[in-house]
């Protein structure tokens, strides 16, 4: 029972640090970013304005990270054994390299770099490089190994296959914002992190609320 118990405040707390990571970044931080179309002057005064904030906002996304990667970690009991689950959560695991390293340059290196070029060239540079290790590769990453854990889970006959299923669409979304970030077509990344954090995150809520609580029946031995 206490083990059900931990799985259970453990995967809300996961839920609660996504929806406030995707709060922060839509009505927070907003202004500070690229994809707000402010002019570069416009995105520096707003950090320094709301440095805290900014920071704060960013170490949230480093939280929501880890989440992601112990909430695939906790998915494993539920699928069978075989190559494809560690291809799958290693794949997740090493999204969280340039993931976590683009939020670091964001929160820390970015709000710091007008002492190094008043000009505001090496900011607009790191944005782009923060953005795409973030954005590009560390979100491929996670979405291509969410998606074969994902589909692995289906191999569970005791899944109510509904649920599982239901997952999968978020992880195209998650596609469509890589794509987006590589073609900086922000309008659309937009789009994409909106629908594919509101998917997610509900269903991993669903994993959390109707699968967890069931790990005697519904996990596998094999």
């Amino acid at each position: 029972m206490l083990n059900k118990n931990f799985k259970l405040f453990l995967g809300i707390a996961i839920v609660i640090t996504l929806t406030l990571a995707c709060f922060q970044m839509a009505f927070v931080i907003t202004e500070g970013l690229v994809a707000s179309g402010n002019s570069v002057t416009q995105r520096h005064d707003f950090i320094q304005g709301h440095l805290l904030l900014w920071q704060l906002g960013w170490f949230n996304w480093m939280l929501a990270a880890l989440g992601l990667l112990t909430f695939c970690i906790m998915l494993l009991p539920y699928i069978p054994k075989s190559e494809w689950r560690i291809l799958g959560i290693l794949l997740v695991g090493l999204g969280i390299v340039p993931d976590i390293g683009a939020e670091v340059i964001f929160a820390f290196v970015i709000p710091h770099s007008y002492g190094i070029d008043p000009t505001l060239a090496n900011l607009q540079l790191l944005e782009m490089i923060a953005m795409q290790l973030t954005g590009t590769l560390g979100n491929g990453l996670y979405n291509i190994g969410g998606l074969l854990l994902n589909v692995l889970l289906l191999g569970n006959k005791s899944l109510p296959r509904h649920i599982i299923l239901a997952g999968i669409p978020g992880w195209f979304f998650g596609f469509g914002l890589s794509i987006a970030c590589a073609h900086y077509a922000f309008d659309a990344a937009r789009f994409f992190t909106a629908a594919g954090m509101v998917w997610s995150t509900a269903w991993m809520l669903a994993i959390i609320l109707f699968i967890f609580p069931n790990e005697e029946t519904m996990k596998v031995d094999y």
